[in-house]
């Protein structure tokens, strides 16, 4: 052990706290009382010849619970990850107690392994600049949800775009249209209900999956997402010379059935995106099917 194991011996036995002491001090332990706790989560390992809510111990439930802090009972019934007989010996309990330490820090290492895996996960997959999934999170769940015979229903791939991005950024700045993403990114996460998706798939095209929505269905509700998102005001922003510039959007859609294989998911991507070209060309601020 790199660190002395933090162990609180928990008995009103004089003699055993005497001797527990004794044998753990020998093997560069910390040895506290539950007195000396003062509320603090900090200990690798409790030892205890009671039930633990009969002692004066306030340690983290949810810790014990996840075998971050370890647990010898000694001549007791109750739930421990280590039981000892009543007449076990000190040289029993320092044993017990430097092997648990041990499995307490090994699942403390796997535990902030898995936390940090899954936060590069999530960095991996998120767009850094709206915390939108980005376009490699986008493809997963399109595969995920949309191809293989358990699709249960149809649905509508969208996507939009701003309108004259790229000249906002040359007349209000990189920064205006940072934050012209960000707005949009929110304003679509609130238009869209929950349990569909939405994704920033790169520069400023986002992309929506209307789960259940078929192409009878479709038209309005991505015109109605395109106008929600749209409309706030950029000042000097590329739609007006110097002023105020409503932000508008445009919008291609298409439509699957159910149930779709890669193959179809990636046409109607590219039906989408003819779509949205074509929605351009007939003017921005509008929406077209593929």
């Amino acid at each position: 052990m790199t660190a002395p194991a933090q162990i609180v011996v928990a008995t009103a036995d004089a003699a055993r706290r005497r001797d527990w002491t004794s044998v753990l001090a020998t093997a560069r332990c910390k040895v506290r009382s539950p007195d000396e706790m003062n509320g603090s989560n900090d200990v690798d390992v409790v030892i205890t010849d009671e039930p633990l809510a009969d002692t004066r111990l306030r340690l983290d439930e949810d810790l014990l619970a996840r075998g971050q802090i370890g647990l010898i009972a000694v001549g007791t019934a109750a739930p421990a990850d280590v039981s000892l007989p009543s007449d076990c010996s000190p040289r029993e309990v320092r044993l017990a107690c430097l092997l648990l330490v041990e499995i307490v820090r090994l699942r403390r290492q796997r535990e902030a392994a898995r936390r940090k895996e899954k936060v590069l996960s999530h960095l991996a997959m998120s767009d850094p600049l709206t915390g939108l999934p980005n376009r490699r999170a986008w493809d997963q769940l399109l595969s995920e949800r949309l191809t293989g015979e358990g699709t249960p229903q149809p649905c509508t791939l969208a996507i939009l775009d701003v309108d004259r991005f790229k000249e906002l950024n040359d007349q209000a700045g990189f920064l205006a249209g940072d934050e012209c993403l960000k707005d949009a990114a929110a304003r679509l996460t609130n238009a869209v209900r929950r349990r569909n998706a939405t994704a920033r798939l790169g520069g400023d095209e986002f992309g929506v999956l209307l789960e259940g929505v078929d192409a009878s269905q479709a038209g309005p509700l991505v015109d109605r997402i395109r106008v929600q998102i749209g409309g706030n005001a950029i000042a000097g922003g590329a739609h007006a010379a110097g002023g105020a510039a409503p932000l508008t959007f445009s919008a291609g859609w298409a439509s699957l059935t159910a149930p779709s294989d890669k193959i179809a998911v990636q046409n109607a991507m590219q039906a989408a995106d003819a779509a949205l070209r074509a929605a351009k060309a007939a003017g921005r601020n509008c929406t077209r099917p593929a």
